[in-house]
């Protein structure tokens, strides 16, 4: 298990991240606020220390793990032809965590700003990032859009992943959009275009599987 650059940005940031919640940790109510409603106003509460600390945890769980997948991952299905979308896409979510785990602390000592401003926009950002590297997934069990129909077929896996990689870029945009401009408004709208989001890789994965290999019985 080796280490590069891209860890050591990742390691830097979740150490900054950690640095930030204990120079404010005394700062902090208890409960801490870690949720906000579409109106900006805290919903949701976290006792100490966890409503302090479960961010930057939860960064460095994500990041150990993306360490270990690839050394996990069985033969015929290994990640080191494509490891470094995986680092890029490492890095992403670090920085991402990064930025909300600052703007909940800010927000919780009083901060006069909304964190959704920041969180909705943040999330299409990733989007757009992990969206533009999605088609350079191979085959694996852990990263990316794992259907039975995937999993069974290389030209299957790549075709459904280009697909899946367009619609998180629109999707991310959109959300970027809405965060940035409000519309289009948190609610049915946006939940339906996250819905069909994910319900359109899984079809179509189905639907190009059974084009290309079709559902006959195994050849003996």
């Amino acid at each position: 298990m080796r280490f590069d650059r891209t860890d050591f940005i990742c390691l830097l940031a979740i150490v900054l991240h950690f640095a930030i919640v204990a120079v404010f940790y005394g700062d902090l109510p208890d409960p801490v606020p870690t949720h906000w409603n579409a109106e900006g106003v805290a919903d949701g509460y976290t006792a100490k220390p966890w409503g302090a600390w479960l961010l930057p945890m939860i960064t460095l769980g994500v990041f150990a793990l993306f360490k270990v997948i690839p050394w996990m991952s069985p033969h015929g299905f290994r990640m080191e032809s494509f490891l470094n979308v995986v680092n890029i896409m490492k890095l992403t979510f670090v920085l991402f965590m990064l930025v909300i785990g600052v703007s909940v602390v800010l927000a919780a000592r009083g901060a006069p700003f909304d964190p959704g401003d920041v969180v909705l926009p943040g999330v299409g950002v990733l989007l757009v990032v992990l969206g533009n590297y999605m088609g350079k997934l191979r085959k694996n069990f852990f990263i990316g859009i794992r259907t039975p129909w995937t999993l069974a077929s290389d030209e299957v896996w790549v075709r459904t992943h280009r697909l899946g990689g367009q619609i998180f870029v629109l999707l991310g945009l959109v959300m970027m959009l809405s965060g940035l401009t409000g519309w289009p408004p948190l609610g049915p709208v946006l939940i339906a275009i996250i819905v069909a989001a994910a319900l359109i890789p899984l079809i179509y994965s189905f639907v190009i599987y059974k084009r290309l290999e079709g559902f006959g019985p195994d050849q003996e």
